[in-house]
Formats: structure tokens, sequence, C-alpha cells
């Protein structure tokens, strides 16, 4: 009995210890979202080729725009107005932004490309962002006495020369991973004979180039050694249906009326053909050779932008950023204290920090595209009372059928927006900024990286 009243007495006190709940401890504080850099493709806009060299491959000639060549359209313009009306709202609701009013003076950073596209494309989308606003500045590169593009956009072939050719040729050649008879041409690509057909169906009238016939090549091209080919020609006139398809065109002049009956057979056929663009432009742009030559230059901007973001007191200058390859003397885009920079770029902006930072998304069905109005969106976010910052980069895009509509975009109704996970990161897991900046800057060329901006002035 004694043993039995001894046992008794040990569990009346070992139950409780087992059975007590651990103290409450608080969740962290949720994380704010203090700076954002987007870099944004401009607008919808026609052909870069004038139509005389587009017809060389179609059997019908292609038509006329009611804008000149490269320019921002009409319908473009409403469409960049809907993403302006929506980052807007999005980054109301993350907090960085006041929910109303005109921004505040130093607040945001407009800086666009010198093409007029780049400036309407900036100035269509903050007229959706801050409507009723005064006229917001934008800053761009004072016009060179020569024909110099910006550096920041287009460090290739104006200020540094391209990658040796027999380095280019040998890394694009890596690049295609089989034969090029195979990797440029219809055996690789069936989709091609798709596009043939669109191009010219009735065998007996055929254009000047038929695009299953062009001679496979390697020859100099603007970032260096490019290939020629079936899949290379095809590349733009794809984007050119594109284009047609988004700028709200009637069916009948989307591809003579040959992509799709509807606009949902039309979609599906762009939808098919689109990788093959994706896949000829990524040869020039996403292979490391040519993404270091192009975009290293813009990515020590990039991060060094991001570093000064994180200072506390932006009244005083902060420390340079020196990361390897990374040059002390590499400025930040835009003024310190700005919350908000935005840069007006190109497809070829965003192909070339894509391959750097081996960032691959999937949105609206395709991968790796860079629609119009497409973005990266470069996040610091940081939880309160702490001294350090995660990174999250996100890809956004209007899909097809929000550009052909310019339907309007809401938190509700959002563009595609993917979260990726940069060289460095873990996917689904917090990013600290720090551990970013080091994997970043070792995939920078320091031998083209210009660390001054060039001259700026007002857009008109």
């Amino acid at each position: 009995m004694r043993l039995l009243a001894s046992l008794l007495v040990l569990v009346s006190f070992a139950v409780p210890a087992q059975t007590k709940k651990p103290a409450h401890k608080p969740a962290p504080a949720p994380e704010e979202l203090k700076f954002v850099l987007i870099v944004s493709r401009h607008g919808i806009r026609p052909p870069l080729q004038p139509t005389s060299t587009l017809n060389q491959y179609s059997a019908n000639p292609w038509p006329e725009w009611e804008v000149p060549l490269g320019e921002l359209t009409p319908h473009g313009v409403i469409a960049m107005q809907q993403m302006g009306q929506y980052l807007r709202l999005r980054y109301v609701e993350d907090g960085l932004l006041a929910p109303g009013g005109c921004p505040a003076p130093g607040e945001l950073y407009l800086y666009a490309d010198t093409d007029h596209r780049n400036i309407d494309s900036t100035r269509a989308t903050f007229a959706g962002f801050a409507p009723n606003c005064d006229h917001l500045d934008i800053d761009m590169m004072a016009p060179p006495p020569s024909d110099l593009r910006d550096p920041l956009f287009n460090a290739v072939p104006g200020t540094f020369a391209p990658p040796p050719n027999a380095a280019s040729e040998a890394a694009l050649r890596a690049a295609l991973h089989a034969t090029p008879e195979i990797a440029l041409t219809a055996r690789g690509n069936p989709e091609l004979s798709e596009l043939a057909k669109i191009l010219a169906p009735d065998p007996a009238h055929q254009p000047a180039k038929p695009i299953l016939q062009q001679p496979i090549s390697f020859m100099p091209g603007t970032w260096g050694v490019a290939a020629h080919g079936p899949l290379p020609a095809a590349s733009n006139l794809i984007e050119d249906l594109e284009l047609e398809f988004v700028d709200a065109k009637p069916l009948s002049q989307v591809g003579w009326g040959r992509v799709g009956a509807t606009d949902v057979a039309a979609e599906a056929t762009l939808q098919r053909l689109l990788p093959l663009h994706v896949k000829a432009f990524g040869l020039g742009l996403r292979t490391p050779l040519y993404a270091r030559a192009q975009g290293s230059s813009l990515l020590a901007h990039i991060l060094t932008t991001l570093h000064q973001a994180t200072n506390p007191d932006p009244s005083k200058p902060s420390e340079p950023l020196a990361l390897g390859p990374i040059p002390s003397s590499v400025r930040s885009i835009g003024p310190a204290g700005a919350h908000f920079v935005y840069l007006s770029a190109h497809d070829s902006n965003l192909f070339a920090l894509g391959g750097m930072l081996n960032l691959h998304w999937r949105a609206d069905t395709r991968t790796d595209d860079t629609p119009p109005d497409s973005q990266l969106a470069f996040e610091l976010w940081q939880r309160p009372g702490s001294p350090t910052y995660d990174i999250r980069i996100v890809y956004r895009a209007q899909t097809l059928e929000q550009l052909r509509t310019a339907e309007t975009l809401s938190l509700d109704h959002p563009p595609a927006e993917v979260e990726l996970t940069p060289t460095g990161c873990v996917a689904h897991r917090p990013c600290p900024l720090e551990t970013f900046l080091h994997a970043a800057a070792r995939t920078i060329d320091p031998a083209f990286v210009k660390p001054d901006l060039a001259p700026i002035t007002l857009a008109p």
C-alpha cells in the first residue's frame, strides 16, 4: 500500500508537468514594404522593321500602323494606364504608398530610355498611377552629340564592344543544345511549320524569303555573333503577330485573318508560337556571355540602388557598395529617400537580368516571355525594429487578353504576378538582401560596367 501511495504521489506531480501548455509566444511582426525598384518593358508598339522588309517573308503585305515604327500606340497608352492604376493599388495595399493624394516630392523617381515609346509609356503608366496630379518629372539621358544610346539600357555595342567573335560563337553553339540543323529549323521546332502556313498558306505563291528555307549561319550581330536560320528569322515575325493581336486590331488584320477566327482561337495560336520567339531571343540575351555583356552595368546600378535604399538616414551619404566586381564608384539610380524607382526599359533588359540572376517565370501559360508592359519588381521588406532587409523579386505582366481588351486591373483582377527565386536565394524562404547582393554581384563582369550614369535631362 505504501508503494502504491508513493506512486500516486509521483504521478500527481508528473502529470501537470507534462500537460502544462507552453507560454504563448507572440507571432513575429509582419514585414513592411520599404522600397521597390521596377524595370519595365515599354507598351504596345508597331514592328521595328519596315513593311518592305517584313513583306519578303509573307505572301500578303503586312498592315500599316497608325503610328510610326516602334512608337507607343493609342491602345498601348490605355493598357499602360491600367497597369499604372494597378501598381498604385498594389503598393497602397502593401503599405508603401499613401492611399490618396499625389506623390510627395522625392517619393517617386522615374527614368526612361530615350526612345519615344519609353517616355510615352512612362507618362501613360503614371497617368494611371497618379491621376489628376501635376506633371511628374521623367529623367532621361541628355541627348548626346552622336547616336550613342543610354548605356544603362544599351551597354553593347555603343559603350562597350561585344564579346570576341570566337567566344561569342562558342557560347551560342553551346546554348543550342543540339546541332544547328535541328535547333534552328522545323526539325527541332515543329511550330515553325504552323507559322509558315500563316505567312504563306498557298504553296504555289511563296514569298521571296520562305521562312522554312532561311539558310543557317553564324555572323556578327548587335550583341556579338548571332545565329541565322528559320528560328531566328521567325522570332520578330511571331512578335509582330502578337503585337497586332494585343493592339486590339480586328482579327482579319491579325496575321491576315489566319491566326484565328475568334479571340480564343487566335490567342491559342499565339500561345503555341510565342515560345519560339522566347527561345530565339534568349539565344542572344539569356546565354551567360551575352547576358553579362548587356546586363552587367544595369545590374550593378540596381544593386547599388537597393543598398542605398537601406540607408536609415537619407540626408547622409550611404556607405559605398563594394562587392567584388562592382566598383565602389557605381552610382545609385535616383535620389536618396525615394521609395519607388521606375525604369522604362526593353525586353532585352529583362532577358539579360533574367539570364544573369537565373530568374525564370511562367505566366499566362508561357515561360520567360516578356510581352509589352512586363516588368521585374525588386522589393525590399523589413520587420519592425530589425536592421536587416529581405528582398523579393516579382515578375508582373498583363495577359494577352488583358492587353487586347485593356481591361481594368484591380486587386481582384490583377495582372499575372510570379514571385521569383534569384541566384543565392532559396525558394519559398525569406531571402536576406545581403545574401542576394553578394550572389548577384558575382554574376557581373566589371569590363561591362559604366560606373557613372549618363548626364540626364528632363524628358519633353
